[in-house]
């Protein structure tokens, strides 16, 4: 399925890949990265590729093991059309995400966004963001500094403004060097 007027790759958000095939009707395993399958399985979007021109409508979302769901999509009503899909990562339209809680954001909002301590000192700009698994690390560009790196957590991050694009830190001795 088509639609069309694709959606611009900055109108999308990655919520998985599709990694597997399963059954002969065309179902998928796909690799989830989105926190919210809840969301997806009851409002069953559309789902896009990375350039927007492909288009499924999410039918079915399905628990497998770990981030691993079995889906059905739109369109697609046979193994063969299914394999062809395989290694193919999906999106969603921002606008289609789940709301936000009040300590959640999306880790594509961060960089650009100003780090500072609660004590109001600028500490600098995030340019990156690492997921380790265990937590996301942003790291904190310096003007003439080394870089720092933050977890993200709530140890370290007191406030997080997305509208002032703003992170507010408290960090432990140590954590920030003036080398």
């Amino acid at each position: 399925m088509t639609e069309s007027t694709p959606p611009q790759p900055q109108e999308l958000l990655l919520v998985g890949t599709v990694v597997n095939v399963v059954g002969l009707r065309g179902d998928v395993r796909i690799h989830l990265v989105s926190t919210q399958p809840t969301h997806l399985a009851a409002s069953k979007p559309m789902l896009y590729s990375a350039d927007g021109k492909r288009s499924f409508r999410l039918r079915k979302l399905m628990h497998y093991k770990n981030d691993l769901y079995t889906a059905q999509l739109g369109g697609i009503a046979t193994r063969e059309l299914a394999d062809a899909l395989r290694t193919t990562e999906l999106y969603i339209k921002i606008t289609d995400v789940a709301p936000l809680d009040a300590d959640e954001y999306f880790l594509h909002d961060l960089p650009g966004m100003s780090v500072q301590t609660v004590e109001g000192v600028v500490i600098g700009t995030v340019s990156d963001v690492i997921s380790t698994g265990a937590s996301d690390i942003i790291v904190v560009a310096r003007e003439g500094l080394s870089d720092v790196l933050i977890p993200l957590v709530k140890a370290f991050v007191q406030s997080y403004d997305a509208a002032a694009r703003t992170i507010v830190v408290t960090p432990i001795p140590g954590m920030i060097t003036e080398e």
